[in-house]
């Protein structure tokens, strides 16, 4: 098994990888970047990060889900 004390969880993985934390759990979830689901909880080997915005990290899917106006509130 690898090293646990390189695991991170997603959001922590996210902070450094500098994306959204829902665009790191995706690539997680879906194989694009080496993790693991240890509970209810997913983690992600630091030591992929670099390599998963090298090669699979696409920018311009953000642009899928704009940023909302400053001031603009979700409601329902």
């Amino acid at each position: 098994m690898d090293d646990v004390n390189e695991l991170l969880p997603v959001p922590e993985a996210a902070k450094r990888a500098g994306v959204a934390r829902s665009t790191m759990f995706l690539a997680a979830r879906s194989g694009k970047i080496k993790s693991v689901k240890l509970g209810r909880s997913r983690f992600v080997y630091a030591s992929d990060i670099e390599r998963w915005k090298r090669e699979d990290y696409r920018p311009d899917m953000a642009i899928r889900y704009p940023a909302k106006p400053e001031g603009e509130e979700g409601g329902g």
